[in-house]
């Protein structure tokens, strides 16, 4: 009989959850995204509550049928299933929220919490484009930037140390466009990672340079279609990328680097351009592979599921 574990995945942009059977590693139906709600606790709990009651019902299932619940989210998470707050992403969830108690309460289901990043990694591990390396580093490019890294199939330490990994500096702060650097991000630097490479501030450089209109999915089609500026300002991006994937080959010595989250989809053309400005090597006999995430969508809903099942 199978073991089915809801897994929700809550990020600043959108929540992705979905139902997943634990024996074998697969996704019930389709993983179900809602826009995260930002305004009050109340309609936050509603809306998902009132999302996995829909997905459970298009897998004809109840929440009954249910194990538990795995929760994955863009936070340092506590022992007690509170959080350090999502950095603002959701202003509610300060400092100490108890996310975990709350959403057992609303759902009525058992439940464990990680950080988000943490369990992508070993949802890539396991189930995707990690499968057959020892040491793997998943980087997720999205409302910031994740970073997961197991070791033997297991995320290295038993704490998420390495939450705020994204925050290696790939740039002196200053540059063109200013728009980035108007105010530091919140870990303090100007010219981090997270705050020239992630979704958010790709999006936020593109708006200054194309205009107001001008999207990460527009960009990237652009510059496939061949359009001279924004192959230029993909150079520049692509730049900005690799001096934080060398960083990352020196500080963790992974056997692959996974990229995920939306922004690896625009990326994926390009991937051979990427792998040529990977040219960290820690010994002559170390190679760090680059891959683009096979899980996609499904990667942080599949960590949500694992996590609950491991500690069942």
């Amino acid at each position: 009989m199978s073991t089915y574990v809801l897994g929700i995945d809550i990020g600043g942009t959108r929540i992705k959850l979905g139902v997943v059977d634990t024996d074998t590693g697969t996704v019930i139906g389709t993983v179900q995204p809602i826009d995260t709600p930002r305004d009050t606790e109340e309609h936050f709990y509603q809306a998902v509550v009132d999302q996995v009651d829909k997905h459970l019902a298009s897998c004809q299932l109840k929440r009954s049928d249910l194990a538990g619940m795995g929760v994955s989210i863009g936070s340092y998470c506590y022992a007690d299933g509170s959080i350090d707050g999502m950095s603002s992403f959701v202003p509610f969830m300060v400092e100490g929220y108890p996310l975990l108690p709350r959403l057992e309460q609303a759902l009525g289901l058992k439940g464990a919490i990680d950080n988000d990043a943490r369990l992508i990694g070993m949802a890539e591990t396991h189930y995707g484009a990690g499968v057959g390396y020892d040491r793997t580093l998943t980087i997720t490019l999205g409302t910031g930037v994740g970073i997961g890294i197991c070791v033997d199939g297991k995320p290295m330490g038993e704490e998420a140390f390495f939450h705020l990994s994204g925050h290696v500096k790939v740039r002196t702060g200053g540059e063109f466009p200013n728009s980035l650097d108007r105010e530091p991000c919140y870990c303090g630097m100007k010219g981090c990672f997270e705050g020239t490479c992630s979704g958010t501030s790709l999006e936020i450089y593109l708006k200054e340079v194309f205009g107001p209109e001008m999207t990460n999915k527009r960009f990237f089609e652009l510059a496939k279609e061949g359009d001279s500026k924004a192959k230029a300002h993909l150079d520049w991006y692509l730049e900005m990328v690799a001096a934080a994937l060398n960083q990352y080959v020196y500080l963790y010595c992974p056997d692959v680097i996974i990229l995920g989250g939306g922004v690896s989809k625009g990326l994926a053309p390009w991937l051979e351009d990427l792998k040529s400005r990977l040219v960290g090597q820690v010994h002559h006999l170390q190679k760090t592979e680059l891959v683009i995430s096979q899980l996609m969508e499904d990667s942080g809903v599949l960590g949500a599921a694992s996590l609950f099942a491991a500690l069942a």
